[in-house]
């Protein structure tokens, strides 16, 4: 009975440890050491082997912020992504620390496209996406009805990049996807990198408001 308890317990904690329920298709990851397999005919990947395709094996760099790495025979090929997941028959990827997502596909190397607005809203359909752009001297000011739950999603459109960041005063910091977090109530948040000051790696300021405009 003390085992089943257990069981139980850890189930529970394993299905609860991101506030946001995402979809089935950004939970669908891939895996450190697992295969997939890529046809240049199709242009598809799949996951597993397939002698008929082109067969890498998932890595992650060490030291360097996470990055997922493919080898094929020997050869390390960059993702430029730090997650990866499918949708489909197709591979797709964030880089937590652009706050980008990007399909993946390979042609000698592996190349990325930036998903674009539409493709982010039906991954994430009831999240509100912020853009950095949106940003004006990298604060911004969001709104949102008093007392409802909301989730917002950063997501970058330029060329700036946030290696390392994360939010100093958020009490979430284990979502599956940086950048993602949920509002119940007034707040400012503070991205910033380990919590410099510096001009070089400037914080980005989020004021959550409650509005009777707000929808």
């Amino acid at each position: 009975m003390k085992r089943l308890i257990l069981v139980l317990s850890l189930l529970l904690t394993t299905n609860s440890v991101f506030a946001y329920n995402y979809s089935g298709i950004v939970k669908n990851s891939l895996n450190v050491n697992q295969k997939v397999n890529y046809s240049p005919e199709t242009m598809e990947w799949h996951r597993n082997v397939n002698p008929s395709n082109i067969n890498f094996t998932k890595q992650m760099t060490i030291g360097s912020g996470s990055y997922t790495e493919f080898v094929n025979d020997s050869h390390y090929y960059d993702t430029n992504t730090t997650y990866e997941f499918f949708d489909g028959n197709k591979l797709l990827g964030h880089n937590m620390h652009l706050l980008k997502f990007f399909e993946l596909d390979f042609d000698k190397k592996i190349t990325q496209r930036e998903l674009t607005p539409d493709e982010l809203k039906v991954l994430f359909p009831d999240v509100e996406i912020v853009y950095i752009s949106k940003f004006k001297n990298n604060k911004i000011v969001l709104r949102k009805p008093k007392n409802v739950k909301r989730t917002y999603l950063l997501i970058n459109d330029t060329d700036k990049d946030f290696y390392k960041y994360s939010f100093e005063n958020h009490d979430n910091q284990t979502e599956l996807i940086k950048g993602l977090f949920e509002i119940d109530k007034p707040q400012k948040l503070i991205f910033s990198h380990f919590g410099s000051r510096d001009k070089l790696f400037p914080i980005l300021t989020i004021i959550v408001k409650n509005s009777l405009f707000a929808k």
